[in-house]
């Protein structure tokens, strides 16, 4: 352990994820007929079994519960290859859940998020964990964690690659005070509004020009990368020399629970293989591809040369 040198390190949630799909289109009010299964889960996690596919020594920084499903989650990322030994255990506590529906077609259509447990994970707490990070080339945080360990995320490893995945749009707004820190943000576009502390977006009618606009607000705090996710558009890409969106392969779309994780991923990837952000959206579009043809938050099939294959086939458009 204390040789232990990953490539990454994701500070972020853990969670047993319990997902139902409809067998046909959803009803509102109504009890409708589907399928349900439980699984490892959580932004975190996915990220860091992703990565790990990749090939990436990746180490999870996480809080698990005292109960099974905290022994089933570290059993599995031991498997996939992620270190977690300096994780906070809390054996009185209960393990995060992820409750999610999903329309027959895999979109989503609600859910609900249990993670008491990482609320424990405080400035203190992550102080006392460090060592991943300031070892790590590129650190990722999850939004999940409480705001005061956000900032004091972003003040530890603001002169290194740090990207923070904002998850939601409340808990994208914690991270608002200090997203100038970050050296990457991947928000959706409410995201982006929260992480900018604004409720009203005056482009709601066209998506592009909404995404360009915040994208450009955020670079203006400091970030210095920013990707906006456009959901069927696409991914909106922009940095110090330009702006371009990134289209969505043509692949068959299964679940698209994950696929913002498999993102993030790639963004890590790419960035410790040196490229620019259009080459990073590009990779990004592709893990999100390849995740959503899959019917897991994690594809099995989330390899460096099939996302390498992937990749040379998005369409990259410049903008500006």
């Amino acid at each position: 352990m204390k040789d232990y040198k990953p490539a990454v390190a994701v500070y972020g949630g853990a969670n047993f994820d319990i997902q139902a799909q409809c067998r046909r289109p959803y009803l509102p009010g109504d009890s409708n007929p589907g399928t349900a299964t439980g699984s490892a889960g959580g932004v975190g996690r996915n990220i860091a079994e992703n990565l790990a596919r990749l090939g990436l020594t990746t180490e999870l920084v996480t809080v698990f519960g005292g109960d099974d499903q905290a022994s089933v989650l570290a059993d599995g990322c031991r498997k996939a290859g992620i270190e977690i030994g300096r994780s906070l255990i809390l054996p009185r506590e209960s393990t995060s859940q992820y409750v999610c529906i999903l329309d027959a077609d895999g979109t989503l259509v609600g859910a609900v998020v249990a993670m008491d447990a990482l609320e424990c994970f405080g400035p203190d707490e992550l102080a006392s964990r460090y060592g991943p990070g300031d070892d790590a080339d590129v650190v990722v945080i999850d939004a999940n964690l409480p705001a005061d360990t956000i900032a004091a995320a972003a003040s530890r490893w603001k002169d290194k690659p740090l990207i923070l995945d904002t998850v939601s749009a409340t808990k994208a707004a914690k991270a608002a005070p200090v997203v100038g820190r970050f050296s990457m943000v991947k928000p959706n576009r409410k995201e982006a509004l929260a992480l900018l502390g604004l409720e009203r977006d005056e482009l709601e009618a066209d998506p592009e020009r909404s995404a360009a606009a915040s994208a450009v607000a955020l670079l203006g705090l400091g970030v210095r990368e920013v990707f906006v996710s456009l959901g069927s558009l696409g991914l909106l890409w922009a940095d110090g020399t330009g702006m371009g969106i990134a289209r969505p392969l043509d692949i068959p779309v299964v679940n698209v629970s994950g696929a913002g994780d498999a993102a993030t991923a790639a963004l890590a990837w790419a960035t410790l293989r040196s490229m620019d952000c259009r080459g990073k959206a590009s990779y990004a579009v592709a893990a999100a591809s390849l995740c959503a043809s899959f019917p897991d938050a994690v594809a099995a099939g989330m390899k460096a040369a099939r996302l390498a294959q992937l990749a040379e086939g998005v369409r990259n458009e410049r903008v500006s």
